[in-house]
C-alpha cells in the first residue's frame, strides 16, 4: 500500500517494528546507530508502540527492576532542577545551539534544536542503566540515568520531535498523546521534552529564575554548541537569559604533558559584562588508562577559563566543568575536562582516568597563568593559589588543587616574565620590590639598587587587594622565583648616609624608619643634613651638638647650635614626623626661647664626657639674661649644673704668692673679694691668705654682669652656678663611718652576740632584718 503524503507504507510499518524488536535483542546500544530510523508518522508510532509492548512482555522482576532503577533516578541528585542540567547536557552533546524552557502550571516543557530524536534514544530513556553515548568519548550527557532526575518532578517524562510521541514511566514505554507545541517556543523540528506536573507549586517561574542565576553565563563556558538557554514566558518574551559574546579566536602554544601543543584562545563576554579567557588544548588521551562505562578517545580536550577582571575572585565562584559545572574549586576559576562524574554530576569520581587528567590540566592551567600573567598580571593574581585555597577535603579536585599549588610555586614561579618598561621581560629573580612602607620614600630605580636587582616588579603588574605580595611571599618560603625584598632595614643601611642623597628624600626615609619602629638605624648614619649640605649624626642627649630650625636668641650667641635644612621643617607629615622624633630625643629645639638652651647646657654639666663650653663676655652676659627667664623654682636645680657645663676666665694661686691664668667651672671657683658683698677685709679671699690650690673667677666679671635692675648680679648669678664665697668642706678621709646596718642608725640590738670585736664588725657589715624587724 502506498502511503499518503507524509504517512507511512504497510512495509515501512513492518520494518520499523523489526527494527524495534532487533533493537530490544542486543546487548547494549553500542551499535545502536545501525538500527534503521523509522519512515513516517505510522512507522514511528508503531516503533514506539512495539518497544512498549516488549517492556510488558518482560518477566515481572525484570519490569520491576527497571521502574525501581526510574524511580531512583530521582534521589540521584539533591537538586531538585539537576535534570535541566541534565536536558542542556544531552542538548550540546546533540549540536544544539539553543535551549528553550517555559513554566505552566500543569507542565514544565523544554525545547532545543540539536539533532532529531532516534528509536535508540527512546530505549536509551526507557532504561536508565543504559547510554547511547558509551561510544562517544566527547559526549557528556547521559540519556537514561542522567534524565531520569527528572522524576523528582515528575514520574512521567513525555518527548515530541518530528514523528516521535513518546511518553517514558507511564509505566515503561507508551505513546503520548499529541501534543500542541507553541511556535515560539520550538520549531517544528526542534525536540520538545515535557514533564507534567501534579500541581502549580511542583515547579515555580521564579524557581527556574533563580537555577539559572546561580548557574550564571559562566556556566556555557565550555559547551561545545549550546549558545544560549533560556527562561521564557507565555507568549515567548525572555524571562531570564543565559548567553555569551565570543570574541575573535586567538591561539599560543604550551607544553602539556611533556608536548608541544597548541592552545585555542577566545574571550568570552557575559551579560553582566564579566569577560573570561578560554583556552582549550586537544592533547592524546592517557594511554592504557580505560574509562568507565565510557568510550576513551585517541584525544581529550582540556579547557582553562580565568576572568580578566581585577577583583573578580569576590565576585566568580571556581568550578569544575564536565560541560556544565560539577563541583567547587578552590579559586575563582573554571577548569574543563571529559572527567568521569559521579551518577548525580555533582562530584568527580576518584577513578585512574579522571586521576590521569590531573595533571594534564594542570600543565594547561600554569601555561595559561604564566601567559595571562605577561599579558595582563593585575588579574591573573587572583588564579594563583595560596595554601588556603585547597578546600577540597579529598578526592581529585583535592588533587588538582594542590597540584595548582605546586606547580605554581615549582612552574610558574621560574618561567614567568614579566614586561618592565626600561628592560623589557624579566624573570622574577631579576626583579625586587620594597617593603610597602618604603611606597614613598624610595623610587623604583633606589629599591632595585639596593636589592641589586635589574629592575623593580612593575607597579602596573600588581593587584590593588595585594595578593600578589601574598603569592610571591608564598613562593619565596617554598624554593620558588621570587623578587629580591628590600626591606626598610636594607633600605637605611644602604640609602640614609647616601651623601648625593637629597635633604627631601633623606627626611622620607627618616620618617619611614620611625614610623617601622627602625631608630636605632638613625644613629649610625650621618643624615642630619644642615644649611651647608653637611651631615651629621644624631647626637647622644646633652651632647655638645644640638639642632634648630634657625640660627637665633641664645643658641646662637652661645654657638651651640647647627641649624638643619629647612627639608626638617617642611610641612609634610614626614617632616612632621622626623622632627618630632627629634625633639624627643632632645636634639632638636625651634623658636628663640632661652630656657630650652639652658636646660640643654644644664643637661650637659651632668655628663663628664662632654667638654664644657667656653664662655666670652657677651655669651656670659646672653646665658645671665636667659636665666631671667627660668621660672624661680627651676633656677636652682640648674644652676650648678650650667656652672658644670661652661668655662670661664679664672687664676689659681700658687706656692710663692704666684697666681696663674686659668679656665674653671664656675662650680669648681670660688668668688673673689670683689664680687662677695662682705667688707673686702671680711671675704674668704682675705680670709684664705693666697691658700694655695684655691681657683677665683676673675674680679673683672663684676663690671660684666652690672646688677642693677635685673635681679640677677654678679654675685648672685655665680653663685647660682655654684661658685662658693666659702670654703667647700670636705669629707676627712680617715672618718669611720659606724652603724650603716641599722636603721635607724641608731646602734646595734643588745641581743647581738658576742664581744666588743664582734658587735663592731656587725656595726660595719649589712644585715638582713627579719619579718618582725629585727636585726640577724
Amino acid at each position: 500500500m502506498t502511503a499518503e503524503r507524509g504517512g507511512s507504507t504497510a512495509a515501512d510499518v513492518e520494518r520499523a517494528i523489526r527494527a524495534a524488536e532487533d533493537l530490544m535483542e542486543r546487548e547494549g546500544l553500542t551499535d545502536g546507530a545501525e538500527v534503521p530510523e523509522p519512515v513516517g508518522p505510522e512507522a514511528t508510532c508503531a516503533a514506539v508502540q512495539r518497544l512498549g509492548d516488549l517492556f510488558v512482555e518482560l518477566p515481572g522482576q525484570m519490569r520491576y527492576g527497571l521502574r525501581r532503577q526510574r524511580d531512583n533516578g530521582g534521589d540521584l541528585s539533591t537538586d531538585p532542577l539537576q535534570g535541566l542540567s541534565e536536558i542542556v547536557q544531552n542538548a550540546d552533546d546533540l549540536g544544539a545551539s539553543q535551549v528553550r524552557i517555559l513554566v505552566r502550571d500543569t507542565e514544565l516543557l523544554v525545547a532545543h534544536d540539536g539533532r532529531p530524536v532516534r528509536l535508540t534514544d527512546v530505549m536509551a530513556l526507557a532504561m536508565p542503566s543504559l547510554t547511547s553515548k558509551a561510544d562517544d568519548p566527547d559526549a557528556t550527557g547521559r540519556f537514561g540515568i542522567g534524565l531520569m532526575t527528572l522524576r523528582r518532578l515528575s514520574p512521567v517524562l513525555e518527548i515530541f520531535c518530528g514523528f516521535y510521541r513518546v511518553r517514558i514511566g507511564d509505566p515503561d514505554v507508551s505513546l503520548a498523546e499529541p501534543f500542541s507545541v507553541p511556535a515560539w517556543s520550538a520549531q517544528d523540528s526542534w525536540t520538545v521534552l515535557r514533564i507534567p506536573l501534579a500541581t502549580p507549586a511542583e515547579v515555580r517561574g521564579q524557581d527556574v529564575d533563580d537555577w539559572l542565576a546561580a548557574w550564571g553565563d559562566e556556566a556555557l563556558l565550555f559547551l561545545h554548541h549550546v549558545r544560549a538557554v533560556v527562561h521564557q514566558h507565555e507568549g515567548g518574551d525572555v524571562r531570564t537569559r543565559l548567553a555569551l559574546e565570543w570574541g575573535e579566536p586567538d591561539a599560543c602554544e604550551a607544553v602539556v604533558g611533556g608536548r608541544e601543543t597548541v592552545v585555542d584562545v577566545r574571550t568570552a563576554r557575559t551579560s553582566g559584562g564579566m569577560s573570561w579567557q578560554v583556552s582549550r588544548a586537544t592533547v592524546p588521551s592517557p594511554p592504557d588508562v580505560p574509562r568507565i562505562r565510557k568510550a576513551a578517545g585517541e584525544s581529550t580536550v582540556l579547557a582553562v577559563a580565568i576572568p580578566l577582571h581585577e577583583g573578580a575572585g569576590d565576585e566568580v565562584a571556581g568550578q569544575v566543568h564536565v560541560g556544565l559545572p560539577v563541583t567547587e574549586l578552590g579559586l575563582p576559576l573554571r577548569v574543563g575536562a571529559q572527567f568521569d562524574p559521579n551518577p548525580s554530576r555533582q562530584h568527580v569520581n576518584d577513578t585512574p582516568w579522571n586521576q590521569a587528567l590531573l595533571p594534564l590540566l594542570a600543565d594547561l592551567w600554569a601555561a595559561v597563568i604564566v601567559r595571562q600573567l605577561r599579558l595582563d598580571p593585575t588579574a591573573a593574581w587572583q588564579c594563583l593559589p595560596l595554601p588556603h585555597d585547597v578546600q577540597s577535603p579529598k578526592g581529585p579536585v583535592h588533587d588538582l588543587e594542590q597540584r595548582f599549588l605546586a606547580l605554581a610555586r615549582a612552574r610558574v614561579s621560574n618561567e614567568l616574565r614579566l614586561r618592565t618598561p626600561l628592560h623589557g621581560d624579566l624573570g622574577l629573580a631579576d626583579l625586587a620590590v620594597g617593603d610597602e612602607a618604603l611606597s614613598r620614600a624610595l623610587s623604583e630605580a633606589e629599591i632595585a639598587q639596593v636589592a641589586g636587582r635589574i629592575a623593580v616588579l612593575p607597579p602596573a603588574a600588581r593587584d590593588a587587594d595585594g595578593r600578589w605580595q601574598d603569592v610571591l611571599d608564598d613562593w619565596a618560603e617554598h624554593d620558588g622565583a621570587a623578587p629580591e625584598t628590600v626591606t626598610v632595614a636594607m633600605a637605611l643601611d644602604e640609602l640614609l648616609g647616601d651623601g648625593p642623597r637629597s635633604p627631601e628624600a633623606t627626611v622620607a626615609l627618616a620618617s619611614v624608619a620611625i614610623a617601622e619602629d627602625e631608630t636605632l638605624t638613625l644613629r649610625w648614619h650621618k643624615w642630619l643634613v644642615d644649611v651647608s649640605g653637611a651631615r651629621h649624626r644624631v647626637p647622644r642627649p646633652g651632647a655638645a651638638e644640638i639642632f634648630t630650625d634657625k640660627a637665633q636668641g641664645l643658641w646662637k650667641v652661645l654657638g651651640l647650635s647647627c641649624v638643619l635644612h629647612p627639608a626638617f621643617f617642611a610641612e609634610t607629615g614626614e617632616a612632621a614626623r622626623v622632627s618630632a622624633w627629634l625633639r624627643d630625643q632632645q636634639v632638636l629645639v625651634t623658636g628663640a626661647e632661652p630656657v630650652p638652651a639652658i636646660r640643654q647646657l644644664a643637661a650637659r654639666g651632668t655628663r663628664r664626657d662632654v667638654a664644657p663650653l667656653v664662655l666670652d663676655d657677651v655669651q656670659l652676659v646672653a646665658l645671665r639674661d636667659g636665666f631671667l627667664r627660668v621660672p624661680v623654682r627651676e633656677r636652682r636645680r640648674l644652676g650648678k649644673d650650667v656652672g658644670r657645663a661652661v668655662l670661664l676666665q679664672g687664676r689659681r694661686s700658687r706656692t710663692g704668692g704666684r697666681w696663674e691664668d686659668v679656665q674653671v667651672r664656675p662650680a669648681d671657683a670660688y668668688l673673689p673679694a670683689r664680687l662677695d658683698s662682705v667688707d673686702r677685709e671680711d671675704s674668704f679671699e682675705t680670709a684664705s691668705g693666697g691658700a694655695s690650690g684655691l681657683t677665683w673667677l676673675r674680679p673683672r666679671y663684676a663690671q660684666v654682669l652690672p646688677g642693677a635692675g635685673t635681679g640677677l648680679g654678679a654675685r648672685a648669678f655665680f653663685h647660682l652656678l655654684g661658685a662658693e664665697k666659702g670654703p667647700r668642706l670636705r669629707p676627712h678621709p680617715g672618718v669611720e663611718h659606724r652603724f650603716t646596718a641599722s636603721n635607724p642608725n641608731e646602734g646595734l640590738p643588745a641581743r647581738i652576740q658576742g664581744g666588743p670585736a664582734e658587735r663592731r664588725k656587725t656595726s660595719h657589715v649589712p644585715n638582713k632584718s627579719s619579718r618582725d624587724g629585727q636585726v640577724r
